[in-house]
């Protein structure tokens, strides 16, 4: 997930993002590296847009910010846990 500072980012400029993520996915993807743009969130209050990539690592995630122009602050790995999850009793 790339964390991003961004003030003033409207909502229609975080969705071009995934235009630009898209296309910078298929450049690091022929190049024979995994990384895919599956969305963002935006928080207007705290001017903070939160994106999202499937990759094979924390510095493909990167590459593929940087191609894109996200202004990221930092890359996280993240787990995503959602009704789909199993419960955290099972997951031990």
């Amino acid at each position: 997930m790339a964390e991003c500072f961004w003030p003033g980012v409207t909502a229609r400029q975080l969705a071009g993002v995934g235009a630009r993520a898209r296309r910078a996915a298929d450049e690091i993807n022929s190049d024979g590296v995994v990384a895919r743009y599956t969305g963002s969130i935006l928080v207007p209050a705290d001017e903070i847009a939160l994106c999202f990539f499937d990759a094979a690592s924390i510095d493909a995630a990167s590459d593929l910010s940087r191609r894109a122009a996200i202004p990221f602050e930092r890359i996280l790995q993240i787990v995503r846990i959602d009704d789909q999850t199993p419960s955290a009793k099972e997951l031990r």
